[in-house]
This record gives C-alpha cells, structure tokens and sequence, in this order.
C-alpha cells in the first residue's frame, strides 16, 4: 500500500509540474494570427500589427510599450511563479523519491536559466536602439517580440536580433522567431 501511495504521489506532481508548464508555455505564447512572424534571412514581407485604439487612432507609443510589453513580461512571470511553486512542493515533500527531486530540482534550474537568458536578451536587444523587446523562451525555441522601428523593420534588423539570440543562447537560428509591433 505504501509504494502505491507513492506512486500517486509522484504521478498527481508529475501532472502538476507538466499542467505547470503548459500554463507557462501558454501564457508566454503570442498567437501566430495575431503576430506575424519575420524571416531573418528574406525579406520581411509582412504587415506590421497595427496598433489602432477602438475608434482608429493610433495610441501613443508609450501606452503600448507600457502596455503590451509589460503585459506580457507580467504574464510570463505569473507562469513562471505558478510553475515554481508547484515544483518547490514537489521537492520539499517527504514521500517524493530522490530520483523525482533531482528531476525536480533540474526543471527549476533550467527555468532559471531560461530567465536569466530571456533577460540577458531583451537587455542586448534594447542596447542595440531597440524601444521595446521581450524574448519567450519556449519548447520549440525562442519568440522575440521586438517594438517596430520607426523606419520600419528590415532584415537587417532581424539579422542584429538574431545574432543577439545566437551570441546569448544555445537556441539554433532556426528556432528563432521574431515578431515586430509597430507603434
């Protein structure tokens, strides 16, 4: 009885940790229709996102900066921060196996990396004369959301992000997204 009891255990943490990192890959996404994606190596060739407010005016760049980016940075952290916690209870309880705990423990050590990573990006890309920028670090790779230029974006542009991505992380440029709002 007691070995099936911990099975259980482990099998409800388990679920917990992969319910916990969809939330994060979920909350973190951008969805594809709304956000067209920009190809580093061709031509851009999309419509920027257009930025109206409901009667058709363009806002003021600093309520989207302000707005959508701190949203977003605010949505990947509540993921993040509902994930930590369901993994820090998987490690301190008693009838979890070692083996969980070290698996545990390595999910909360690469979700710090990826944090780090992701910071370390958006910093570099905003250095580089970028307004805005949030970087998502997902299981397919990475989504740069990057604030449109005023000269519009290029591919220049998405080759300096790109190589920020690729000089910052261990993510092949294949796995890189970039997608642009325009102000």
């Amino acid at each position: 009885m007691q070995i099936w009891k911990r099975n259980a255990v482990v099998a409800v943490i388990v679920l917990f940790v992969c319910v916990a990192l969809y939330m994060s890959w979920s909350y973190g996404r951008i969805p594809e229709e709304d956000l067209p994606e920009l190809d580093p190596v061709g031509s851009i060739g999309v419509e920027p996102i257009p930025a109206d407010g409901p009667d058709g005016a363009k806002p003021e760049p600093a309520a989207i900066n302000s707005t959508y980016f701190d949203e977003a940075r605010l949505s990947r952290l509540e993921a993040r921060d509902a994930a930590y916690a369901i993994l820090t209870e998987a490690l301190v309880s008693e009838e979890v196996s070692q083996e969980v705990r070290d698996n545990v423990s390595g999910e909360i050590e690469k979700m710090a990396q990826d944090a780090l990573t992701e910071a370390n990006i958006e910093n570099t890309v905003i250095a580089k004369g970028y307004v805005e920028c949030v970087a998502i670090i997902g299981q397919n790779g990475i989504k740069i959301v990057v604030a449109e230029p005023e000269s519009g974006m290029t591919s220049a542009d998405a080759a300096i992000i790109t190589d920020v991505v690729l000089s910052e992380s261990s993510i092949e440029a294949a796995d890189i997204s970039i997608v642009h709002v325009s102000l």
